[in-house]
């Protein structure tokens, strides 16, 4: 791994701390000179070496003159450098670089040298230089070097020249002086700006595109940024000012001598008398130039040893003490490299380099904002679009798939490929193809066909357009593997030529099928094009990798796969296409897919485990980091999930693609449950564990039978972060299927033993299941119960009580007890969840008439036998998931009303005034006409106040799921989940009168069997900010507009109080989630996201996981996310410093640092639990058999 590195100059990487640079004019450089200059600096070299601490040099010379002398051509470019005023090329035959502990010692190593020196030269310019201690620079402002590559790989790839010459470098010199008088004549944000960096070394986002750390981002044409080594000093003072340093001796070095000229040329712009970067306007560069720096067996010095010489800049140096946690890429990039990670098994050289990639395209973000360009319609031209009528519109979706995938989006020629950045390749990928950066958060780019008026129309009738296709299910990915692309197109045609009746639909398919092929020829062009880049620049090894990815694709434009690596790169390559035309699906079961093709034809497991961390790689490439430049793509229609469109909660889901991967569990068979759990689930857990991405997002299906090494393996993963894996309760799950039917039996047991979790968390049986959900919101039917039918959150001058949405309840006073509370607002939760059915009845099968799905359909089990879209009834099961969000503030604010207003020992208020108290948000949003503002301000004080006092009784009582003993809590907890699976079921299943037509219309249409399965959930996903939003202050003390609980788990602590976090027995916490309608009832998942301390221990993580997957735990899916707070609280402070915090967002896995301060501050709020050991029978630790 070290081989080109440790074939530098001992000295390249040295810290520069203080020193002296030469610049030496030779009198005679080709006159005998050479011999006597060498052995100056290896006697100079070896005596740097000896000292203590250990000095360094660094010696470069003129390209030409030791291209002269060893019979070298060394070609540089200059014509940027010498056209430009901010710079001087004062060239010169060599320089030496002394790097030392202090000045002292400089001045006495160079005595002797120069001496020596003087002998040789006609001039020599020496530098004197010197950082402070604390290494900042500009009047002690800005850390210095803290974006040096400090790892390995990155030197290797960015830096250092491999080939004959492996460890030489070229280099770029420049002494620039300070203008002082430009500098401070900026404030100290507009210096922030100019630099692109705050004094505490974190990043700005460059929105100032004239700043310098956005100018000094160049990207090669793979859209890469490589890396420069930056080792400057400053020097002198001016007038004496120890805060005033005369400037700044520039010395920079990489691999590719052009970099230098392309970043100069960004810097300067095209106006030599104007700069485009503002910094260069402040400083003036009086002297330096190019140089080639020999590899140290051309000079013959010491070589640099990796383990005793590279240096981590400590600004970086931060990573969790549990060994398994790293904060951010660069820290985790020289562990990984350097033998540092804990459990000895990083990734292979190879992975480092890739994922030093993505890291590098991640934080690009900061400076580069990309944007896909819109596509063009499909009609080619405005005037066409009205004769793409007399086509079908599946064809025509068809047809634009087609147009996507075999040219606009993958072809090497392709504009938009090219500027969307869909092309990238590097020679040493095993899997390779490029997912677009499309998510639910930000939406997509599709190829446009519908004709003006049909876009109109369906505006009108249902506001949907191409852009509405949602994906969020998972394909039959194994039967793509199985039968290939060339089998699945012929078995179409088969198809085609029998049943003229559905002749549209499979022809839609074939078409669609024919642009993956499309697809897959382009990525074989785009492979032997990188081939031959890598022959060019004699990386044989690469050049095969390239030409063996290359075969491999032409095979399977028409073969099905025979290999493991085969099959991985067809399941990728579909998936990409899929994103591309605008389906976001998740991936499913991908460890039962794989492990037929391991277990045939066996490979070495490192070679496997670098296929899969290949694949992780791949899938999480585009991940987002900056969220002040995000672009909206979504429309009008966009991802349609019921049907019909609404505008959903965008800004928690940035970097949701929907790509979760689900691993073991139950196999898909009837009779005895075995469990499936094999050696490729084995692979992506360690993928997971040692791979510090958001994507893709792991479920674990965990039962009795669950070995112990995937537990064990399991906990370590999840002590790296960001909550992966998930974990689902398989006994649990599996009936809740079972179970989930309208009629008994719809569901079969196989079926159900094949669940995945689709583009959240949502368990479906993968392959086979077309998905709808709706909200049932608990709060708004508690507002409605106690305010007459009204919603109170837009109370006020213009809507008085509030949005009158539902029947009109009885006055609050005269609402005499509890119980009828109760009566009435299990009432307004059966109107809401009425509403919500005729919702999805009305619109079921809207999209197969505005944005059908060709492609994914050809992978949705059903649909090929059917004939039938997947949006056309096609599909073998047909879910809807009405979804309660705000479980546990539901819980808790009827708790709270029954102790406040009811309770015989605790009663503080009246039902109305707490009316009133809650459409005045706690006394914190006195509002008219509810507050007289024309009488004494006095009277309005003493209101909120009484207001903010029956808060403080209302936050000060126990909450649900916290682990608190209270009965009555726990009672109406239990009636509430209870409540919510009765109506759910009840009212389809034994048709409410008026969905009983509307269902015996659907039959109609698509069959006497059809179906629906109905899974209850509590699902907020990353939308508990947007659901908060649109309800007013709660009961349990939350305030009004501010985030609920995600998901079922406990409700945070106020987002207007500190953040103070609790800690709770996490088997305490998980026994009120012992509840059959809870882990049975809620079959599409009530997820409980916790927190988990960064030292929470290995073995009783270990300890818990087992016990869950015995199901001697509460819960059918819970989460767990690594973190402390004090780290969250870092995170938001310095983005880039902890750029791999990753947190569970109640569906997938986040960046913290990309988050929008509301959702920060949620996490830092949420639940912790610590280690715990079960307190009653039913949570008795069984003989621990590992």
């Amino acid at each position: 791994m070290t081989e080109i590195l440790e074939g530098a100059q001992r000295g390249l990487l040295t810290r520069s701390l203080f020193g002296q640079f030469l610049t030496v004019h030779l009198e005679n450089p080709l006159n005998g000179t050479y011999k006597s200059l060498i052995n100056i600096i290896r006697d100079l070299a070896a005596t740097a070496d000896s000292q203590q601490p250990r000095c360094g040099l660094l010696v470069g010379f003129s390209p030409e003159l030791w291209g002269e002398w060893n019979n070298r051509s060394i070609p540089i470019s200059d014509k940027i450098l010498n056209g430009t005023i901010q710079c001087m090329n004062t060239h010169g035959d060599v320089f030496l670089y002394l790097k030392t502990h202090d000045q002292k010692t400089a001045e006495q190593l160079l005595e002797e040298p120069k001496r020596r020196l003087d002998g040789l030269a006609k001039d020599i310019d020496c530098v004197v230089l010197g950082k402070r201690h604390d290494s900042r620079i500009i009047g002690g402002r800005y850390h210095d070097g803290i974006t040096n590559p400090n790892d390995t790989i990155s030197l290797q790839e960015d830096i250092l020249i491999n080939g004959d010459y492996k460890g030489s470098s070229f280099a770029f010199t420049q002494r620039f002086v300070f203008d002082w008088e430009a500098i401070t004549s900026n404030t100290s944000d507009s210096q922030n700006v100019i630099v692109g960096r705050r004094p505490d070394g974190s990043i700005l986002s460059q929105h100032a595109t004239r700043g310098h750390v956005h100018r000094a981002n160049v990207r090669d044409s793979n859209g890469d940024q490589r890396k420069l080594l930056r080792q400057a000093l400053p020097f002198g003072r001016v007038s004496h000012h120890a805060a005033r340093e005369e400037g700044n001796m520039f010395v920079a070095l990489c691999n590719d001598q052009q970099r230098f000229e392309d970043i100069l040329q960004n810097l300067l712009g095209t106006r030599k008398d104007d700069p485009a970067d503002q910094l260069m306007q402040m400083v003036s560069g009086v002297g330096g130039s190019y140089w080639y720096v020999p590899a140290a067996k051309e000079l013959g010095v010491s070589p640099a040893k990796a383990s005793d010489d590279l240096y981590e800049h400590p600004h970086w140096k931060v990573s969790s003490p549990n060994g398994y946690l790293f904060y951010n890429h660069q820290d985790y990039l020289h562990a990984m490299s350097e033998g540092r990670y804990s459990e000895g098994d990083a990734p292979s050289p190879r992975l480092l380099s890739l994922i030093a990639r993505s890291f590098s395209h991640w934080h690009d973000g900061w400076v580069h904002n990309k944007i896909c360009p819109r596509l063009p319609h499909l009609a080619g031209s405005e005037d066409k679009r009205k004769e793409m009528e007399a086509i079908s519109i599946p064809t025509r979706k068809a047809m634009a798939d087609f147009e996507t995938l075999n040219y606009l989006l993958s072809a090497p020629d392709s504009k938009f490929a090219q500027e969307f950045d869909l092309l990238r390749s590097y020679p040493k990928e095993l899997i390779v193809g490029v997912v677009p950066d499309f998510t639910y958060g930000r939406g997509k780019e599709v190829m446009p066909y519908l004709s003006k008026d049909e876009e109109v129309s369906f505006w009108l009738k249902k506001q949907l357009n191409e852009f509405s296709s949602m994906g969020h299910i998972i394909p039959d990915l194994d039967h793509l593997v199985r039968k290939g692309l060339g089998n699945m197109i012929t078995d179409l045609e088969k198809r085609l030529d029998k049943d003229g009746s559905h002749a549209t639909f499979y022809s839609a398919s074939i078409t669609s099928l024919k642009g993956v092929q499309g697809y897959l020829r382009n990525w074989a062009t785009i492979a032997d094009n990188s081939a031959a880049q890598a022959r060019e620049h004699n990386e044989a090894d690469d050049a095969d990798n390239m030409a063996d990815v290359s075969d491999r694709l032409r095979r399977l434009v028409d073969q099905p796969p025979q290999s493991f690596q085969d099959a991985v790169q067809l399941v990728y390559s579909f998936h990409c296409c899929l994103h591309l035309v605008g389906e976001l699906t998740s991936i499913g079961r991908l460890d039962q897919i794989l492990w037929p093709f391991l277990e045939k034809h066996p490979i070495p497991t490192d070679r496997a485990q670098e296929i899969v961390d290949c694949l992780f790689v791949k899938i999480s490439d585009n991940a987002f980091i900056d969220r002040s430049s995000i672009h909206d793509y979504i429309t009008c229609g966009t991802g349609s999930i019921n049907g019909g469109f609404a505008n959903f909660s965008q800004g928690g889901g940035l970097n949701q693609w929907g790509q979760q991967v689900t691993l073991g569990g139950y196999k898909a068979a009837d009779g005895e449950p075995q469990d499936g759990s094999n050696p490729v689930t084995m692979l992506f857990l360690k993928s997971a564990r040692r791979l510090p991405v958001n994507a893709p997002s792991l479920s674990l299906r965990v039962n009795k039978f669950t070995p112990a090494d995937v537990i064990k393996e399991a906990a370590k993963a999840l002590l790296s972060g960001g909550a992966q894996p998930v974990l689902f309760n398989d006994d649990k799950i599996c009936k809740g299927l079972l179970d989930s039917g309208v009629r008994k039996d719809h569901v079969k047991v196989e079926q159900a033993r094949d669940y995945a979790a689709d583009g959240c968390f949502e368990p479906m049986p993968a392959g086979a299941t077309e998905f709808a959900f709706i909200n049932v919101m608990p709060l708004l039917a508690l507002e409605q119960t106690i305010n007459e039918g009204a919603t109170y959150g837009a109370a006020g001058s213009n809507h008085l009580r509030g949005l009158k949405t539902s029947f009109r309840s009885p006055l609050a006073q005269s609402i005499k007890s509890f119980e009828e509370l109760q009566k009435i607002f299990l009432e307004q939760l059966r109107w809401l969840t009425l509403q919500s059915y005729d919702y999805i009845l009305d619109h079921y099968g809207n999209l197969a008439d505005v944005c059908p799905s060709p492609l994914l359909s050809t992978v949705i089990d059903g649909c090929i036998d059917k004939g039938r879209d997947l949006t056309d009834g096609g599909a073998r099961i047909h879910m809807i998931a009405p979804l309660f969000p705000g479980v546990a503030n539901t819980i808790d604010s009827l708790y709270a009303i029954w102790k406040l207003v009811y309770d015989d020992d605790s009663a503080f208020t009246t039902l109305e005034e707490l009316l009133l108290c809650l459409i005045n948000d706690w006394g914190f949003g006195m509002i008219e006409p509810y507050q007289d503002l024309m009488l004494a301000a006095s009277e309005a004080e003493q209101n909120a106040d009484r207001y903010k006092e029956l808060r403080t009784a209302a936050l000060a009582l126990p909450k649900w799921a916290t682990g608190a003993a209270d009965p009555m809590l726990k009672k109406i907890g239990a009636e509430f989940i209870d409540s919510i699976v009765e109506i759910s079921k009840s009212i389809i299943r034994e048709p409410h009168p008026l969905l009983a037509p509307k269902l015996e219309t659907i039959r109609n249409k698509y069959g006497p069997d059809f179906d629906f399965v109905v899974t209850v959930g509590t699902g907020t996903f990353e939308g508990y900010t947007g659901v908060g939003a649109a309800c007013g202050a709660s009961a349990d003390g939350r305030r009004k507009g501010t985030p609920v609980a995600s998901d079922t788990s406990p409700a945070p602590t106020p987002q207007d109080l500190p953040p103070q976090p609790t800690f709770r027995n996490i088997y305490g916490v998980m026994k009120s989630y012992r509840q059959d309608a809870l882990e049975y009832g809620i079959a599409d998942a009530a997820e409980v996201d916790l927190n988990i301390p960064e030292d929470f221990p290995l073995e009783d993580l270990r300890h818990f996981i087992k016990d869950y997957a015995a199901g001697w735990v509460g819960g059918n899916l819970v989460t767990l996310t690594c973190i402390d707070l004090k780290t969250l609280q870092a995170a938001s402070k310095d983005p880039e410093k902890y750029g791999l915090v990753r947190v569970r967002m109640g569906g997938w896995s986040e960046f913290y640092p990309t988050s929008f301060p509301e959702h920060q501050e949620h996490h830092q709020r949420r639940l912790f639990v610590v280690p715990g050991r079960p307190d009653d029978k039913g949570y008795e630790i069984q003989n621990d058999d590992f």
